[in-house]
């Protein structure tokens, strides 16, 4: 991280002039579509100008790497059998081509000075009418041909010619595709544009890409090699995540619309649409529309896409004046300030039908972010002065969703490494705003409920009996909410596996073992424990036979504990942890490990690829004596990953352990 936070910085001061002719044209577009924390004024305004600063830094120094980083030669990827899954944007090379004319052989004779190296694996261009290319070879090391294929993980970039090259120049390979092309021009039937490579033993090939967009608002792209067996679950991974995501933003809609059917209550109906739009906009800029819905019409994509962001954008100020009840609860200025805004937004989808697609997106982020702004100020104006508890869960959802897009906008940049968690962080964190704002909706709904069975207790005493039963079954139901989250609490720290303890439990109760040690100088111990040979057995056996191994190997492990304190977790694929409250001498605490060891020994499971003929396990124990010398969680884990390796190098199937002071 240190490094890389150098390295921007380094671009950063290597290109002020770059900066300063670009700053002008990207302003424009620098303004974040989510709505920050809304507080107070200033802390939103500070967070708007966090937000603006990323999102300025990704487009004038695109990537990091397309403009900012370091010259040099060609950098040679090693294909091997052991890389299902590759990261190539750190490799790859970039170049501009401001005039957009140089064809594949031209951009590949140009002198190696004018190819930057990239730093992240998210590319991003920026705001440019340029082509860039970019480059990368491949050599195949494996000594057979092998299959890949290139997931540039974008559904929405406009232009893209993919050449694959032999040394001598000519092309093996070939595919023009983008999102401006139907979607039947893309050789691979998924969301994004992909393309399968052929490369034969032995062979070294470049990979030569040309990006461009149709009027300069460039999309990010990741660009992946994968095996085909890693795509296929990477895909059916990202689609049942997606589904999961959609299905929860469906399910919140259509719950809403049916309360609105129900109650004519016209915050219902306006957070539904919000919440539609959401799940409009993930269907089409995740490319999920194009490819189910409307394949042959590239341009319609583009302009729903627009419009949807508009329509967002005037469902989001509409809910929030009306949940928030604007129009009687802030000065008359603050509301019709945001009616003025929300409204201004229903025309910022015009120019998409102009075919001016950036147009569209530039209206969009500036009137956006002075809607923002005011309605950050309506809710700061809530919670500050009027403590409202729709100001406070407001408030919640929008910080959620602002730190999902911060920590998105810091993948971006990459000071946040890029994996399946940050590249979806904007659905998770819209999920968590969609569902906090729900909440929010409910609660404000059962407090006028409670005030007006508040007004009819009053009124009618005869109702006392009905009203009993009221608060009973309100009791009831707060009773099963705290059972409910009691199960939640415990699936949320338990493997769901082998029914033991997880890695977030136990980091909680190592460091708190740690510092009740440190604290009142009590013993405490440590083992780490890992299955040898467990990839030999899965590869043998299965995958669904090793979960099994690991569920008898928790379930022995667990058997032989003797007290409450003591907890087995998992650590790891086939990692465990045990974690002793101890008080008796470390012989016997070895005796005890020892004693775990032949308890998973006298499991006698076979396993042929182990040199013992049945399934095994290397242990490092560590125990902190009563008086020894303070010490972190990372240091005891540490050690004890330390023997855990030593018991593995000293031919596994045993313990080792050690005593610290």
């Amino acid at each position: 991280m240190a490094e890389l936070v150098q390295g921007s910085t380094e671009g950063f001061a290597g290109n002020r002039s770059l900066i300063t002719s670009r700053l002008s044209r990207i302003w424009r577009v620098a303004c974040s579509t989510l709505v920050p924390m809304q507080l107070s004024m200033a802390l939103a305004a500070r967070l708007i100008r966090l937000m603006c600063m990323l999102m300025l830094a990704g487009a004038l120094l695109p990537g990091f790497g397309a403009e900012a980083a370091r010259r040099g030669q060609a950098i040679t990827v090693i294909l091997t059998d052991d890389q299902p899954e590759l990261q190539l944007g750190p490799s790859m090379q970039s170049r501009e081509d401001a005039g957009g004319r140089l064809d594949a052989t031209a951009a590949l004779a140009t002198p190696a000075a004018d190819w930057r190296a990239m730093r992240t694996a998210s590319i991003n261009f920026g705001f440019s009418t340029s082509a860039w290319w970019t480059r990368v070879t491949l050599r195949n090391a494996t000594g057979h041909d092998v299959e890949r294929i290139l997931d540039l993980g974008s559904s929405l970039l406009d232009h893209v010619d993919i050449h694959v090259l032999r040394p001598d120049g000519t092309q093996l390979q070939g595919m023009s595709g983008g999102d401006r092309l139907p979607f039947a021009h893309r050789s691979e039937n998924v969301r994004t544009i992909a393309m399968h490579l052929h490369i034969p033993a032995g062979q070294e090939v470049t990979v030569l890409m040309r990006c461009q967009s149709h009027d300069g608002l460039n999309e990010i792209i990741t660009p992946t090699l994968y095996t085909p067996q890693a795509f296929t679950a990477h895909v059916q991974l990202e689609t049942l995540a997606f589904g999961i995501y959609y299905g929860l933003l469906a399910t919140v809609l259509l719950y809403n619309l049916f309360l609105y059917a129900s109650t004519r209550q016209t915050v219902f109906g306006v957070y539904a649409a919000y919440v539609g739009c959401f799940l409009l906009w993930g269907l089409v800029f995740r490319g999920y529309a194009f490819q189910y819905w409307w394949p042959d019409s590239p341009n319609f994509n583009n302009q729903a896409l627009a419009v949807i962001v508009s329509a967002l954008y005037m469902s989001l100020g509409l809910f929030l004046m009306k949940y928030l009840d604007t129009a009687h609860s802030v000065p008359r200025a603050l509301h019709r300030f945001a009616a003025i805004t929300t409204a201004a937004q229903g025309l910022c989808f015009l120019p998409a039908f102009l075919n001016l697609y950036s147009a569209t997106f530039i209206l969009n982020s500036l009137i956006g972010s002075v809607e923002i702004i005011g309605l950050t100020t309506i809710i700061g104006v809530l919670v500050i002065q009027q403590k409202s508890k729709a100001g406070r869960y407001a408030g919640l959802a929008f910080a959620t969703l602002t730190i999902a897009a911060l920590l998105y906008y810091l993948r971006v940049l990459g000071f946040v490494p890029a994996n399946a968690l940050t590249d979806n962080l904007l659905q998770i964190g819209s999920a968590a705003e969609a569902l906090l704002l729900a909440f929010g909706v409910a609660d404000q709904m059962n407090t006028l409920k409670t005030a007006k069975l508040h007004a009819e207790r009053q009124a009618l005493a005869a109702q006392t009996a009905l009203n009993t039963q009221l608060e009973s079954l309100v009791s009831s139901r707060t009773a099963e909410l705290e059972m409910a989250n009691e199960r939640l609490a415990n699936l949320a720290i338990t493997d769901e596996l082998t029914g033991v303890y997880n890695r977030r439990q136990f980091n909680k109760d190592l460091a708190a073992a740690v510092a009740l040690h440190t604290r009142h100088q009590t013993p405490a111990a440590l083992c780490l424990l890992d299955v040898d040979h467990f990839k030999a057995y899965n590869d043998r056996y299965g995958h669904p036979a090793g979960d099994e191994v690991l569920r008898q190997i928790a379930t022995a492990l667990r058997q032989q504990l003797q007290r409450a304190s003591d907890h087995v977790y998992r650590v790891g694929g086939e990692e465990f942890a045990i974690l002793l409250d101890i008080n008796e001498p470390p012989d016997k605490v070895m005796r005890f490990i020892t004693q775990m060891l032949a308890a998973v020994q006298g499991l006698g499971i076979p396993h042929e690829g182990s040199p013992f003929g049945i399934v095994s396990v290397s242990m490092g124990l560590v125990i902190l004596k009563a008086q020894g010398a303070p010490r972190t969680a990372t240091e005891l884990y540490s050690a004890a990953d330390a023997l855990l390796y030593q018991a593995k190098q000293a031919g596994r199937n045993q313990v080792i352990s050690q005593t610290l002071d």
